[in-house]
């Protein structure tokens, strides 16, 4: 009996002694893996015009899911289309003292101090839809603003000319005021631009403007709009007025719901922007910048394509690609 007792202490001081380890091991281990894990990885901030646009949502999920592939961080940011706002942001996230920023700008001048704040800073700032001149910035990349307003223009002066035409922009905005710009000079006087306003890049308020608009010029042949949000605010106010189906509507960004109206006829075409290949360039060249490496160039472009109805079959429609 006293041999069982004792051999019943032993296992039991045994296993006692196990736990103890045990609990040693687990509440205070030998090294830091969470630090080990942390100490390499990088931050950064994306700072979207407006992320109500899905080009702008598109972009900023792109680069926060090769971030965090790399077991990195993306701290995102929605300017709502005030450039005193993002103005505000940019400045916030430079003190975060991040490793770098992505930034689709508002107004690129009124954001100029903070890009200058941030290269004092030595955070290098990646610039989306923006020339290649513009200072402060470690990169730019682009689609070809005046390419999209000409190759909706070609389209549009092969399939109807002497079209009466409303044209849907954001006036102050860089990438539309290109946009318009390149539309307007391949034009030429084919065809006509009847009237012309800001739909902020916004579905309802280019359907509200697009209602004011044929209210007061009548019937027109064709819309014309900077992104595809607004050619869809177009086809609501079109749709209201009994228009749908008679009047061609471009838009631009190859967004998947416009591939969609273009699929069942409701939108002659939009103009594809690849916002994922745009988000893959600006992440690759950051990381290249953080290893240490140098870019053969620092203005890269993406550069955009027509989708139209009679090719619609060839493209995805329920993806950005």
């Amino acid at each position: 009996m006293k041999r069982n007792s004792m051999l019943y202490y032993l296992l039991a001081g045994a296993l006692a002694g196990l736990l103890l380890v045990l609990f040693l091991f687990l509440y205070f281990p030998p090294y830091d893996y969470s630090s080990r894990q942390t100490a390499d990885r990088h931050t950064f901030g994306s700072v979207m015009q407006t992320l109500a646009d899905p080009y702008y949502l598109a972009i900023d999920n792109k680069l926060r899911g090769l971030a965090e592939s790399r077991g990195d961080v993306l701290i995102s940011r929605d300017a709502r289309q005030r450039a005193d706002k993002q103005l505000e942001q940019v400045y916030e996230l430079i003190g975060q003292g991040l490793d770098g920023i992505f930034i689709s700008a508002v107004d690129w001048d009124q954001l100029a101090p903070a890009l200058e704040a941030a290269a004092q800073a030595g955070v290098p700032v990646i610039a989306l839809d923006a020339g290649p001149d513009l200072p402060n910035v470690a990169v730019t990349v682009s689609t070809d603003p005046q390419l999209a307003g000409a190759l909706c223009a070609r389209d549009l002066a092969q399939r109807l000319p002497g079209a009466r035409v409303m044209v849907l922009g954001q006036p102050g905005n860089r990438y539309s005021d290109l946009l318009v710009q390149g539309f307007r000079d391949t034009l030429r006087d084919c065809c006509t631009i009847v009237c012309e306003s800001d739909g902020g890049r916004e579905l309802a308020l280019s359907s509200r403007v697009s209602d004011s608009l044929l209210r007061e010029y009548g019937p027109i042949d064709a819309v014309v709009a900077v992104n595809d949000q607004s050619a869809i605010g177009a086809l609501a106010a079109l749709e209201r007025v009994g228009l749908q189906g008679q009047v061609l509507v471009y838009g631009v960004d190859g967004s998947p719901q416009a591939r969609s109206a273009v699929q069942r006829g409701l939108m002659t075409g939009t103009i594809a922007r690849f916002p994922y290949d745009l988000a893959q360039l600006a992440s690759d060249a950051m990381y290249t910048l953080l290893d240490g490496g140098s870019l053969e160039q620092s203005a890269l472009r993406v550069e955009p394509a027509p989708i139209m109805t009679e090719d619609i079959d060839r493209h995805e429609i329920t993806s950005w690609q």
